[in-house]
């Protein structure tokens, strides 16, 4: 089972990290995408949490409703009751946040990017902490100040920063925020094997979004990354099988 603190401490094999649940196979950011995420062995699942018009935490990508269902609309101007009229393929529905960590808390990793802010992503965190998976889960935020809020109102909550994520600077930047787990952007012009081995010697752990393809996925493993972002946990494992990814790197 995914540990936080072992990751950070680079303890474990190279972490397959479903991007949206298995979305490349299944509707993004469903209950069945996770669910088959689970099945194929992710070692985590990524997903994405915002508010709807009414305040409940439901976990959608996008702000808008258009690009992965037969409706249109902004999440935060739509209720709960408006998000689960809605079809996202294969019979699938927004899911809650709650409904979420109903199928997920305890058989995986969660890497929980939260697109709320202040009172919101605090009811995230006293989710985590309901479900008892704060050594399982991770936040993951761009937002530099909420950060810094959290780090001091909840010590105990794992974050990863994306701020600066395409910035040269990042790891720097990271090193403010005092945060330790890094999710570096494929777009980003510092990623290679050299800055990734300058965060492990500053105590970083490094996930790389995203991976794909057989050769992508073999290109960031090659560069010593500690964990990968797929949208193909299926092609990810079978790399990893005939890597024998066995061992810690």
């Amino acid at each position: 089972m995914f540990k936080v603190e072992d990751y950070i401490a680079r303890k474990l094999p190279l972490v397959c990290m479903a991007h949206r649940g298995f979305s490349g196979r299944y509707p993004e950011n469903t209950l069945l995408a996770f669910q088959k995420a689970i099945e194929i062995g992710a070692d985590v699942i990524e997903f994405d949490v915002r508010s709807s018009k009414d305040g409940e935490l439901v976990v959608i990508h996008d702000s808008t409703v258009d690009r992965v269902s037969n409706g249109t609309g902004r999440v935060d101007q739509l209720t709960l009751a408006e998000l689960k009229k809605l079809d996202l393929g294969l019979g699938q529905k927004i899911p809650t946040l709650k409904e979420t960590l109903d199928l997920v808390a305890g058989k995986t990793g969660l890497n929980i990017h939260v697109r709320v802010k202040g009172k919101q992503l605090d009811r995230v965190v006293e989710l985590i902490k309901e479900y008892d998976i704060v050594e399982e889960a991770f936040i993951v935020t761009k937002d530099p100040q909420e950060v810094l809020r959290l780090r001091k109102k909840y010590p105990e909550i794992h974050i990863c920063s994306l701020y600066g994520q395409t910035n040269p600077n990042y790891l720097e930047l990271s090193e403010k925020l005092g945060v330790k787990i890094l999710q570096a952007n494929i777009a980003g012009p510092y990623l290679s094997r050299k800055w990734v081995e300058k965060c492990h010697r500053k105590g970083f752990v490094v996930a790389v979004f995203w991976a794909d393809t057989f050769s992508d996925i073999m290109h960031y493993m090659k560069l010593g990354v500690d964990g990968i972002l797929t949208n193909f946990p299926d092609n990810f494992k079978e790399v990893a099988k005939k890597c024998s990814l066995s061992e810690t790197h």
